[in-house]
């Protein structure tokens, strides 16, 4: 990052930042894109399992990543001031954190993943599966949250490039591995959906290698010397990133785990739903990386101009920001809605699912456009240092807005499945409203006689 004095040098200078952050938030999102569809074409009760699995795992990850994601504005603020003398303490204690809560989640996993199974009343056979399935996993998620860590105190140095190089060939690895693991080549056996975990564990571990590689050889990083010269544990650290990235995880969370019940509750529906549903979800998840790309860049530029005392240059940020996102956001419309058949027909081969996922696909579609307003906003507010009224917000709309939209047309106008996709649009809607009156106090009350001057 550096001062920006005109606005097409703040647009570049997004840009570049940005550009390599969507291609890693691709990568990250295309691996799990990548592991539903061959489980699809391996069997529909396979991906029926790794659905399920995905769905638990998808909300307790980012929930994780949102506290992990803490890091990034204090360490953007810091460079802003020109205060570097306390990031590698800073970085160290993230990994502290990451380890910590690495570990509770696989403690949560062993505890309760049998229990919530039995709730949603899965078939049996699908039951095998996604326990196998995250089992698998549970080998990668303490490097998984460790490479998070040291990926935030990378990207939040504006050199989101070397993120970008490191994901980009984690995705090609795992795709490699999705496709020997679950169909079963290059000698190996056919695994089936409990081969995606496989993947998935040996690419977290590819992960945290690379970034560590960058921390201690890397022109840019190796002066910090963060795995030669290692802290001693203070609690301030700690609870500093635990002040900031509680309330992000919890709006993460918030916002993840609303998915992850509906894919949940899609189980009632039988195991059709259930595919149908995760194929449209995964769609829209991989396209989620553009706004989300474009949240993190925000927090990365707002945070160093706030942290520069540059006030308005923080609020052009924003706008960039938006208005980028919502650019895309038309883009991918226009071409999703007229190319449903096409999209759906990557998933099956089987005509009948062809037309059911197309169905939920002309819902998901709607969802990108919603998270093009929605999710640049947290990003903005995250880099004000902004965050407790994030999760406030994620709390009441997702959970609060939703539920009782998802009750009224699934059971009041008899949508069924649909009925609940109904309930998660006017959730997104209503947390956009939202971050969007939030921002705009913020930037129009809070630091209004900063700008004026």
């Amino acid at each position: 990052m550096h001062p920006t004095f005109k606005i097409f040098e703040k647009i570049l200078l997004f840009l570049r930042l940005a550009g390599p952050i969507v291609l890693t938030q691709f990568s990250l999102i295309a691996g799990s894109f990548v592991a539903i569809l061959l489980s699809g074409q391996y069997s529909t009760l396979h991906l029926a399992g790794v659905s399920v699995g995905y769905n638990i795992w998808t909300a307790c990850f980012f929930g994780a990543m949102g506290i992990l994601l803490g890091i990034s504005p204090i360490i953007a603020q810091l460079l802003g001031a020109d205060k570097k003398e306390n990031i590698p303490t800073i970085i160290a204690h993230g990994l502290y954190l990451a380890v910590g809560l690495g570990s509770l989640l696989i403690l949560a996993g062993i505890l309760a993943l049998e229990p919530v199974l039995k709730l949603i009343n899965l078939a049996p056979d699908a039951q095998v599966i996604t326990i196998d399935y995250m089992i698998a996993i549970a080998f990668g998620i303490i490097p998984l949250m460790g490479s998070t860590v040291l990926r935030n105190s990378v990207d939040a140095h504006g050199f989101t490039h070397y993120s970008m190089m490191i994901m980009v060939s984690s995705f090609v690895l795992n795709v490699l591995l999705n496709y020997a693991f679950i169909l079963g080549h290059f000698g190996l056996p056919a695994f089936g959906g409990v081969g995606a975990g496989i993947a998935t564990a040996i690419s977290c571990w590819y992960n945290l290698l690379a970034y560590i590689l960058i921390l201690l050889f890397n022109k840019n990083f190796k002066h910090y010397k963060v795995f030669r010269q290692w802290p001693a544990f203070q609690s301030p650290y700690i609870v500093e990133q635990l002040t900031l990235g509680v309330p992000i995880g919890i709006a993460i969370f918030c916002e993840m785990s609303i998915f992850s019940l509906a894919g949940l509750l899609m189980a009632y529906y039988g195991t059709e739903i259930i595919a149908a549903h995760q194929a449209a979800i995964s769609f829209t998840n991989l396209f989620y990386g553009f706004p989300l790309s474009i949240s993190i860049a925000s927090t990365i530029t707002v945070g160093y101009e706030v942290g520069a005392q540059r006030f308005r240059d923080a609020k052009q940020y924003a706008y960039i920001a938006r208005g980028i996102a919502i650019i895309i956001a038309i883009l991918i419309c226009m071409y999703s809605f007229t190319h449903l058949k096409q999209i759906a027909g990557f998933y099956t081969n089987d005509p009948h699912m062809t037309g059911l996922i197309s169905s939920f696909l002309a819902y998901a579609v709607f969802f990108t456009v919603i998270d093009a307003f929605g999710t640049p906003l947290q990003g903005i507010l995250r880099g004000y240092k902004d965050v407790r009224i994030i999760s406030i917000i994620a709390l009441s709309c997702y959970w609060g807005v939703s539920t009782p939209i998802a009750a009224l047309f699934t059971f009041g106008f008899d949508f069924g499945p649909y009925g609940i996709w109904m309930g998660l649009l006017g959730g997104l809607i209503a947390a956009s409203i939202a971050y969007t009156v939030r921002v705009w106090y913020i930037q129009h009350r809070r630091y209004a006689k900063e700008l004026e001057a």
